[in-house]
């Protein structure tokens, strides 16, 4: 009988060990994760005042110089807390950290793309990989995150399981990160022909390459006109996240200032013509007034083809010009 049970207890034993070294590596190849590396520079960041929200378009969307010399104001210190490939609820976790960490912001810089801050918020557990990974962080409290995202129990458990195991948490990063090692390999010896050829350098965010990216956009029209109606019908409400922002922001004393990001001129010329999209921004702007938020629809600050690395994706000259325009808006903020 024990020469039969020992070898299993063996066995066992050393799956254990090996699963928790496993995890153990995990763990700490995921500090090296953009996600993380995020939430490391708003922990790190020296008493920032200005605080930037919103998702890939303004993830390293902001010339930092730029924006303080059009704002003519050096006592200005921004924190970029945007992250690419993110939604509101995790745009929520990171406000708060951010907020948590520094009670001295007193700005705040919403920079939205479509229907970002409008469409409902539908997360499950399986949602939560890639940049998404924030809600799983083990620094986040477990009953903050459940109230951000609308976990009940059962998600709660499985939650905390993910914190536990980051083996299984990760699973997607990993082969994502081995699929982008390989394919940037490609991408970037392409591109670096491309620029010796004239063409501008390549944009980046916290997803990688803009130009690598999968679209943003909606897939036809009569998707983008849902999105719009869906508000209009409705027009008294942001999304659940950002009704909590905004009501957090302003408990706080800050000033919110929401802000339509710059879209290229083929964006604009499919989306933002429509009359639908005219209405949604006039409704939209309507509710921003009476919560005493200042909307700022900077769709075309970036009017060239050339300021986007695609259709959506700012590079470097049209990050500096959205910087210049966002700077001077803040300086007439600051005059009121």
């Amino acid at each position: 009988m024990t020469i039969v049970i020992r070898p299993r207890l063996t066995i066992l034993l050393t799956s254990v060990l090996l699963l928790t070294g496993v995890n153990l590596l995990v763990d700490a190849w995921s500090h090296r994760l953009f996600y993380y590396k995020k939430l490391e520079a708003i922990r790190l960041a020296q008493n920032p005042n200005l605080l930037f929200l919103g998702n890939s378009l303004l993830d390293h969307g902001v010339d930092e110089l730029a924006l303080l010399q059009a704002a003519r104001d050096g006592s200005l210190k921004p924190l970029d807390g945007a992250l690419g490939g993110t939604r509101p609820p995790e745009h929520r976790l990171l406000f708060e950290y951010a907020v948590r960490t520094h009670p001295g912001i007193r700005t705040l810089v919403v920079g939205i793309y479509d229907f970002q801050i409008t469409e409902s918020d539908r997360t499950e557990i399986a949602d939560l990989n890639g940049n998404r990974m924030v809600g799983v962080e083990r620094r986040f409290p477990l009953s903050e995150v459940a109230s951000d995202y609308g976990f009940g129990p059962l998600d709660q458990l499985e939650l905390e399981a993910l914190r536990w195991l980051p083996l299984v948490a990760n699973r997607d990063n990993a082969w994502q990160y081995v699929d982008r090692m390989r394919g940037l390999r490609c991408v970037m010896q392409l591109r670096q022909s491309m620029e010796s050829m004239g063409m501008l350098p390549a944009s980046t965010n916290s997803v990688g390459s803009a130009y690598g990216l999968p679209a943003l956009e909606s897939a036809n029209l009569s998707e983008f006109d849902t999105n719009a109606r869906a508000f209009i019908e409705h027009p008294d409400h942001f999304n659940t996240s950002y009704e909590s922002i905004f009501n957090q922001a302003h408990g706080a004393g800050m000033k919110v200032v929401i802000v339509v990001m710059p879209m290229s001129p083929y964006h604009r010329a499919t989306f933002y013509v429509r009359p639908l999209w005219r209405s949604y921004v006039s409704l939209l702007a309507d509710l921003a007034a009476r919560r005493n938020i200042r909307f700022i629809d900077g769709s075309d600050w970036a009017p060239l083809p050339e300021d986007f690395g695609d259709h959506v994706h700012m590079n470097s000259q049209g990050i500096h010009n959205f910087s210049i325009h966002m700077g001077d808006e803040l300086f007439k903020i600051a005059k009121q």
